[in-house]
């Protein structure tokens, strides 16, 4: 992939099933971080994170083109959760929540955000969880995609329901 051209690599994206949210831009992204693994990383994907901060680690995502903040975060986050990786706790506070459309309607929902802009979720989520705010990132995303819907909320079946300052029941 590292030595493919962005035309092929493009044809070969756009020819999967299951195609990226941004098309256009992940040739030039998966590009990127093929040549990172094989330059920076000698070929080998886990030295990004083996034995490295979660701050060098969200560091090496945002290097790459199209990987903002919340991305780099959810990377981080995706690595504990799904390949066992354990950053330490000091690492923990700086690993925040992916501010995306559920995670800030949820938060600003249940009154701990005063809207729903990025920047306001992340605060929230480090007021409520300081040792590790992005471990309610999963948490959230699932309760905006199942229960706390951007039109017609299911507020009766939600776990928060008593919780909630915005609860439609």
């Amino acid at each position: 992939i590292a030595a493919m051209s962005l035309e092929n690599l493009d044809r070969v994206i756009r020819r999967l099933p299951n195609k990226p949210r941004y098309v256009n831009d992940a040739p030039q992204t998966v590009k990127e971080l093929s040549r990172l693994v094989v330059d920076r990383y000698g070929g080998d994907a886990a030295r990004m994170w083996t034995d490295r901060s979660a701050a060098d680690v969200k560091a090496a995502f945002r290097s790459l083109y199209g990987v903002g903040q919340g991305i780099a975060d959810l990377a981080v986050l995706l690595l504990e959760d799904r390949y066992g990786l354990r950053f330490s706790d000091s690492d923990h506070r700086g690993i925040d929540i992916k501010a995306d459309m559920h995670t800030c309607r949820v938060l600003h929902r249940l009154g701990v955000a005063a809207d729903e802009s990025p920047g306001e979720a992340i605060a929230a989520a480090r007021r409520l969880h300081p040792p590790y705010p992005g471990d309610l990132d999963a948490p959230l995303v699932t309760i905006g995609r199942t229960w706390c819907h951007p039109g017609q909320p299911e507020c009766a079946a939600c776990p928060l329901v008593d919780v909630c300052t915005y609860a439609v029941v």
